[in-house]
């Protein structure tokens, strides 16, 4: 899910100077035209207290990739850092996604030792794969964790297991 300096301005509600001193420094890509485009994990940190009434809105403006729905990459970082944003209620959500993503595995046939050594950081991950991160925002539905799960973590335990081999 991506999104643009211009539509994080007029969903917040502030200038587009403001927009650019506060994602200074945050990692972007390079769209048509000259336009920045930011990972929404990346920015929501900077959405001030003021502001959180505008995140489901936020949310719905952002662009998503669906061809890429399930792998995040290397975000451990960014994941962290988005959950240690979140305010109270939307942790409650979170956690309650967490939960069901654990269960959601451990009931799966990969339920092996080479996801089990990393599903910490894939039980972190979890807030970063578009539907859930949605559903966290109040701006969708819960996704059907039984399903996803499995998929999310045999997708995304790739990433720690080629950092093991390197």
């Amino acid at each position: 899910m991506f999104i643009t300096q211009s539509n994080y301005a007029s969903t917040v509600g502030v200038c587009i100077e403001t927009v650019g001193r506060r994602l200074k420094g945050v990692p972007h890509h390079s769209g048509a035209h000259g336009t920045y485009h930011y990972h929404l994990a990346a920015i929501l940190p900077t959405v001030r207290p003021r502001e959180l009434p505008a995140l489901p809105l936020l949310v719905a403006s952002a662009a998503c990739h669906q061809t890429d729905s399930l792998y995040v990459g290397d975000a451990l970082p960014t994941a962290t850092c988005l959950i240690e944003w979140l305010p109270a209620g939307n942790r409650a959500r979170l956690v309650n996604v967490q939960n069901q993503f654990v269960v959601g595995v451990a009931n799966s046939n990969i339920c092996a030792a080479p996801i089990v050594e990393n599903l910490e950081a894939l039980r972190t991950l979890i807030i970063l794969q578009p539907d859930v991160l949605r559903y966290v925002l109040d701006a969708g539905d819960l996704p059907d964790m039984d399903r996803l799960s499995p998929a999310f973590a045999l997708v995304n335990n790739t990433v720690f297991n080629m950092e093991l081999a390197a």
